[in-house]
């Protein structure tokens, strides 16, 4: 027989129930609220985070590495076809590439290549280089020495020292006019070229012909490296961010591919085989 209850118990009971049912559920709905609020502020940390990312990596496009390198490439196309059609052709970034270390840092023409135009600065010859220096070279590196000095301490991503020791050896980053490996020294160094050769163009307002290029050594090609990864990474974190940017990259030449086939134009369309190739390495390491 089942034992039996008056009104007021069973009353008493069930209120007690619907008391306690009432605050299990208040606390299981305020917990679930504050994970809902926790994964809700984490996403919004999360936009915040990526809007800002995306931000200073457009900043950095529009205001500094993108513009600095377009410059450079520019730079560079502009000496490969000066070099080509002028004979210097680019032995001295053959000498570079082949030795590597202290070869990396190098003067932009070879000393015997302007010998001549000191000696006799009214030539023909003469002329049309210090047309090319001062009206095509010119305008280029002081747009890039402005971006570097304007902006290469806040919006130049740089790679860690660990990482670029990986790229490079001790000896080919080590500044030889300071004595630093610190990776700013590349573009200090251009910006230290650049200000020489503005005094050499002044000089030659003035009739004075005896410099022809700065002294101070520059590791172009490392520049040119360093330029094409702070480029590259910026592309590639701006796609990152933004599902609509498509990233450009050139995976049918590679760079030595590229290397080869501007040595070929230097040396005026004969084929660089790698017969040629040891013939050349044979006399830079006679002639240094």
């Amino acid at each position: 027989m089942f034992p039996t209850f008056d009104t007021d118990t069973v009353a008493v009971a069930l209120g007690l129930l619907t008391l306690i049912g009432s605050v299990v559920t208040y606390f299981l709905q305020q917990s679930r609220d504050r994970r809902e609020q926790a994964i809700a502020d984490k996403k919004k940390e999360a936009d915040l985070d990526r809007e800002q990312a995306l931000e200073r990596v457009r900043k950095q496009l529009s205001v500094f590495i993108g513009p600095m390198h377009r410059l450079y490439k520019t730079q560079a196309t502009v000496m490969t076809q000066y070099g080509k059609n002028s004979g210097h052709g680019i032995k001295n970034m053959i000498e570079a590439m082949t030795k590597k270390g202290k070869s990396y840092w190098m003067t932009i023409m070879t000393p015997d290549f302007l010998q001549p135009f000191i000696d006799d600065p009214m030539s023909f010859e003469a002329v049309c280089y210090r047309n090319l220096v001062s009206r095509r070279l010119k305008p280029l590196y002081t747009q890039i020495r402005e971006l570097i000095l304007a902006h290469g301490s806040d919006l130049a991503d740089m790679p860690s020292q660990e990482e670029w020791l990986q790229k490079y050896d001790e000896e080919s980053v080590t500044s030889p006019h300071v004595g630093s490996m610190n990776i700013n020294v590349i573009f200090d160094t251009y910006s230290a070229w650049s200000l020489e050769f503005d005094d050499i163009v002044e000089s030659w307002k003035e009739n004075d012909f005896r410099r022809m290029q700065p002294t101070t050594k520059v590791p172009f090609l490392i520049c040119n490296d360093l330029i094409d990864m702070l480029y590259e990474n910026a592309k590639m974190k701006e796609a990152k961010y933004n599902t609509h940017v498509k990233v450009h990259t050139n995976t049918i030449q590679s760079s030595t591919n590229l290397i080869s086939m501007m040595t070929m134009t230097a040396f005026g369309g004969i084929p660089f085989s790698q017969t040629e190739e040891k013939e050349t390495k044979k006399d830079i390491v006679e002639t240094a």
